[in-house]
């Protein structure tokens, strides 16, 4: 699953110079980072994932950008980024709003599960011929 969304561009790194690009797959930024600079390319927003395999997104990076810049950017082989993470794209580089809306997601919800007990107050054990665990409350 390679992660993908909206970047705006600063062409050649020029702040004055500036378009918008939607549909734009984390290879594809670190592409368009070595063209126009490792920090050119800003506000960066992932807007969901695509089930891609790598050599399919390989073949549509060399369309657009030529075989021989996917090859100098990412060898000849070989896995290709996947996520902000693995293409070690910092915070900074981020759209602001986007990195408050993960910070204000909720946490997911632990669930606490609480021993069943017996009437005496001894814990209850499972028994196994059963599908349900009975040592749990529900």
């Amino acid at each position: 699953m390679i992660e993908y969304g909206s970047v705006d561009i600063a062409i050649g790194g020029d702040s004055r110079a500036v378009i918008h690009k939607n549909t734009v797959s984390i290879p594809e930024i670190v592409i368009l980072q070595s063209l126009h600079g490792d920090d050119a390319i800003t506000n960066i927003r992932i807007d969901g994932t695509w089930d891609t395999p790598d050599d399919v997104e390989r073949d549509r990076l060399g369309i657009l950008y030529k075989d021989s810049k996917v090859i100098e950017v990412f060898q000849k082989y070989g896995d290709l980024p996947k996520t902000l993470k693995d293409a070690r794209i910092g915070e900074a580089l981020l759209d602001p709003v986007f990195v408050k809306e993960l910070s204000e997601a909720p946490a997911p919800k632990k669930t606490i599960r609480k021993r069943a007990r017996k009437a005496d107050g001894s814990f209850k054990s499972d028994d196994p011929t059963t599908p349900q665990n009975e040592a749990w409350e529900q």
